[in-house]
């Protein structure tokens, strides 16, 4: 029965100063910001080498400032090097990574998901003009809004 108190005397020494720092303040902000993440994801899969990249990039590259300000959180996966851990860390800390694992290595498409299902709304690649990405993503944004009321 001693040792049983002096455990749990020694547990509470460790456990309660923490509990009352700053750390764990900062570490409940942390989970409130996970929480706060846009609901679409635009996931994009490229790498230097990808001909059908060189195409999609600069498409997108017209389309986005139109959309700085809405909820989308961007995400890419570059293939150009043979670091396949930093990719797969991004998809999980992102929480697509069943839809990452299966397209592992392929480029040349953008992917709208809705994060709370986990649905691809849309996969957007070269036969997407500039008006038909916006639309993709104008449409996207509405999905996961609408079902968000």
């Amino acid at each position: 029965m001693r040792l049983f108190l002096f455990i749990t005397a020694f547990m509470a020494a460790l456990i309660t100063p923490h509990l009352m720092s700053n750390d764990w303040n900062a570490a409940r902000a942390q989970v409130m910001e996970v929480e706060e993440k846009p609901r679409l994801i635009a996931a994009r899969f490229t790498a230097d080498w990808c001909g059908q990249c060189a195409i999609l990039q600069p498409r997108l590259d017209d389309v986005w400032p139109a959309y700085e300000d809405a909820e989308i959180e961007r995400v890419v996966f570059d293939f150009t090097s043979d670091e396949r851990d930093t990719p797969r860390a991004r998809a999980a800390a992102a929480g697509i990574e069943h839809i990452y694992e299966p397209l592992e290595g392929r480029t040349g498409f953008l992917l709208l998901i809705d994060r709370e299902s986990g649905e691809v709304l849309e996969m957007v690649n070269t036969s997407y003009d500039r008006a038909a990405i916006a639309d993709a993503l104008d449409r996207s944004l509405m999905m996961t809004q609408e079902t968000q009321s």
